[in-house]
């Protein structure tokens, strides 16, 4: 076995860093890509149900408007787990 010197581990530390910070941009991209394609699908979902008069009230549309946020809150980050996978595979 060979004496391992400092700078193999600061060529290792550096690596891990650039890995890193890779990831963490791949995944903000991800991110901001799922918040996108989610806030469309939900005009999308509103402006139909509202086209086919689907809510009668206002009260019944402010409704259908916080069940779309809940769930945009609750899929974005599982959609953007999806597309930071996609942008893997494309990565490499």
């Amino acid at each position: 076995m060979g004496v391992v010197s400092c700078t193999d581990f600061n060529k290792v530390k550096e690596i891990g860093k650039q890995m890193l910070q890779m990831i963490l941009g791949l995944y903000m991209k991800s991110l901001l890509i799922a918040a996108v394609l989610m806030i469309l699908a939900s005009l999308g979902w509103f402006l139909f149900r509202l086209i086919k008069k689907k809510d009668r009230t206002m009260q019944e549309r402010q409704e259908v408007l916080f069940d779309l946020l809940i769930i945009n809150v609750m899929t974005i980050p599982i959609l953007s787990f999806g597309v930071v996978g996609i942008l893997l595979m494309l990565r490499v």
